[in-house]
């Protein structure tokens, strides 16, 4: 028996985070969620698996564009050509309502739509024997725990929980309570990180298989289940359109300005469609103005035209380099003279003045906030300066 677990594919979510998309790569983003949708079924198909689970959020609100919706069935009706049944519930961001789906479910899809467990059973081609239990979010959020209401496995049966949710107020659960069940695979969603909870029996997020911000670099994509001889294997099989990713580049070897554009050419080498943060180490050979120039925008801007137009790169930095601080031909003592001019109630409060007017801002400003802004202002004076050293008494007398 081989089966494809996925969630949160978030079909309609668009990618978050970014400006002044290059126009050679908007394409990329604007098929990435359907590519990624097809290259689920191309893998379903390829590996002849018996069925899909499908465990919450695959649209990304509760009322899909008619666009998207039009495309699923129409993904959906390829698994049944090839007689691959489709297991789905709802989760919270696409909780179920039924007026909002202008297309058929194709006779494949076995539907969960009640915020109550059902169990549905069928018969793989080989004979074995399957039962599915699950439910879905009729609401953004269920409160309660949902897994009184799953049923103990019968012997005899491959029994599957399918599970969207873990924590408060989204069907909070417990992974003891998961495996008092007896089954013999969770399949979860909710979470974006894949995370496996437990090998005996397996407990598993996929995460999302496709990340729409940069904090969703770490992906597993779809699992692949396979019992085999009394035994259950996972493995995660990629179906990301588009990648994140971080790369340094190290500007060791560059010795003039028009060098850098070759350093980066050579050393940046993508051919999956990926959106790219690029971190510059090494450059203090090129001193002030490659940080003015990263500041400003200007060379990401220039750089982006260097590159293949299936990188985008929308953000440039540069590792810091430690600088010897800047010197002043004064003693240290004097930050503190300085600051006690300021300590005076009537050249603090003259500083405020426009923040004193506002009524909610007034009872804040007392004598313990001061001597906090003026202790501050001194420790990060005296930690961006080099002062003077202070000349001792027998040196004077000298």
């Amino acid at each position: 028996m081989k089966f494809l677990h996925a969630a949160d594919l978030h079909l309609d979510r668009s990618f978050e985070g970014l400006i002044d998309v290059a126009d050679s790569f908007q394409p990329y983003l604007l098929q990435a969620n359907q590519q990624m949708l097809t290259n689920l079924v191309d893998t379903a198909i390829k590996e002849t698996v018996d069925f899909v689970l499908l465990a919450g959020d695959t649209f990304h609100q509760n009322r899909p564009t008619l666009k998207t919706q039009r495309y699923f069935f129409s993904e959906m009706e390829r698994l049944q050509q090839a007689e691959i049944p489709v297991f789905m519930n709802f989760g919270n961001h696409d909780y179920y309502q039924a007026e909002r789906y202008w297309f058929t479910f194709p006779d494949n899809i076995v539907l969960f739509t009640k915020e109550t467990v059902e169990t549905k059973r069928f018969t793989t081609k080989a004979g074995e024997d399957v039962a599915v239990s699950s439910f879905s979010f009729q609401h953004p959020t269920i409160e309660q725990e949902m897994l009184p209401q799953f049923p103990v496995k019968n012997s005899g049966t491959f029994h599957i929980g399918m599970y969207h949710g873990g924590q408060m107020p989204y069907a909070p659960f417990t992974v003891a309570k998961l495996i008092e069940k007896g089954y013999d695979y969770w399949a979860l969603g909710h979470i974006h990180v894949p995370q496996i909870l437990s090998e005996h029996p397996w407990i598993v997020y996929p995460g999302t298989p496709q990340g729409h911000t940069q904090k969703e670099t770490q992906l597993s994509g779809i699992q692949l289940v396979e019992k085999s001889d009394g035994f259950v294997k996972v493995r995660s099989i990629p179906i990301a359109e588009v990648q994140w990713k971080k790369q340094r580049v190290s500007l060791a070897h560059v010795r003039n300005n028009p060098q850098l554009f070759q350093a980066v050419k050579e050393q940046v080498q993508f051919s999956q469609p990926t959106l790219l943060q690029i971190e510059l180490t090494d450059g203090e050979t090129l001193g002030s103005e490659l940080r003015y120039q990263v500041a400003s925008s200007e060379l990401r801007m220039i750089l982006q035209e260097e590159l293949p137009e299936q990188i985008f790169l929308w953000q440039l930095t540069m590792t810091d380099t430690s600088e010897e601080r800047p010197y002043l031909a004064v003693d240290e003592v004097l930050v503190d003279q300085l600051l006690t001019t300021y300590e005076e109630p009537q050249v603090f409060q003259a500083l405020l003045q426009e923040l004193d007017q506002n009524p909610a801002i007034h009872p804040l400003l007392t004598n313990q906030f001061k001597q906090e802004v003026i202790e501050e202002l001194a420790q990060t004076l005296k930690e961006s300066y080099r002062f003077r050293k202070p000349v001792s008494s027998d040196e004077t007398n000298r």
